[in-house]
């Protein structure tokens, strides 16, 4: 091959390369970015708890992943690249205590252990105040009950005296609601047999015998109540209006509730209480990405996700989300319900 070719051949290769150089910046420029990822947890409660299909449902909700269809529309799911999940847990103080530590981003806690944990007192006496926990929502309620065996004549509240009664374990929110209503009817506690197994637990050793009443918190029908009901086993009684009179003043999250006589099985219609669950997260969290997520729970074209809980979408209302919160809100809630007019 001629000189004169192989240099006009070496000159074209030269060429290219120097072509391929030039533009391999500029396409890097021109390429979409990619969504950045945010991870987003949402701590719950034990398996067969409300809290976890409550938190189930909201992940569902506020997740935008990319490629998602329904997240075309604006404000209908959460900031972009935002992907939620929901985690079962021991439940309520453990909750506060993992987003304190800034181990999970976000939990449902019970209304009575939010303001416990923001003043260290109850199940956090030990460790202090929690000062990291903001709030986000009030959530769904939640009602207490007082099972007796059917034959018990256990009427109220003051009869537990000398009785043997399950209120869940140590630090479980259970325990301290009932500890606080116990105190409230002026009962002492060393005049009630306590004893610390879960619902589950204390159904059976109702069922055998072993204890006289135990205290379980959740929506109705809570099913180990239930099971208990339609085998004629046992039934629900009243709580004292006075002592949930007290504790309403105390924290606005409890409320006098009346459980319809058609609830269980046997069981008339009594008076007891209701506590309000909170939504909470870390205060370090970033205010776009609480409002986009607000934003998304709170739009409209999701009501029929929410609605699809049942009876624990009932007391989910958007009108009183920042209401009688027992934690500071949060600075990106803040904004957000301000600018929604709440």
């Amino acid at each position: 091959m001629p000189v004169k070719q192989k240099l006009r051949q070496l000159t074209n290769v030269l060429i290219a390369i120097c072509a391929g150089l030039m533009v391999a910046p500029l396409a890097a420029q021109v390429a979409p970015p990619e969504t950045q990822r945010i991870s987003f947890q949402i701590a719950t409660g034990p398996v067969s708890s409300s809290y976890l299909r409550v938190g189930e449902t909201i992940a569902g909700i506020i997740s935008n992943p990319p490629g998602l269809g329904r997240c075309r529309v604006a404000g209908v799911c959460g900031p972009e690249g935002l992907i939620a999940t929901s985690r079962s847990s021991g439940g309520s103080v453990a909750n506060a205590i993992a987003v304190n530590s800034g181990r999970v981003k976000s939990a449902i806690v019970q209304g009575d252990i939010a303001a416990a944990a923001i003043g260290g007192t109850g199940p956090f006496k030990e460790i202090g105040p929690l000062q990291q926990l903001r709030a986000i929502a009030r959530l769904h309620d939640e009602t207490l009950h007082l099972v007796v065996a059917s034959r018990s004549r256990i009427r109220k509240l003051s009869d537990l005296r000398g009785k043997r009664v399950a209120i869940d374990a140590p630090t479980s929110a259970t325990n301290h609601t009932v500890r606080s209503l116990l105190g409230a009817a002026k009962i002492s506690s060393s005049r009630v047999r306590l004893s610390f197994e879960s619902g589950e637990q204390a159904a059976e050793a109702l069922r055998a015998g072993r204890i006289d009443a135990f205290f379980v918190i959740g929506i109705a029908p809570v099913k180990t109540v239930d099971g208990l009901a339609r085998r004629g086993q046992a039934r629900v009684i009243g709580i004292d209006a006075r002592a949930v009179s007290q504790l309403a003043q105390r924290n606005a999250l409890f409320s006098r509730h009346v459980l319809p006589g058609d609830t269980y099985r046997a069981s008339r219609a009594v008076t007891t209480l209701n506590v309000g669950t909170v939504w909470v997260v870390q205060k370090s969290m970033p205010d776009s990405v609480v409002r986009g997520v607000l934003r998304s729970l709170w739009n409209p074209a999701n009501k029929g996700d929410l609605r699809r809980l049942g009876k624990a979408a009932n007391t989910i209302v958007p009108a009183r989300a920042a209401e009688n919160l027992p934690l500071p809100l949060h600075g990106g809630a803040e904004r957000f319900y301000a600018e929604a007019g709440r």
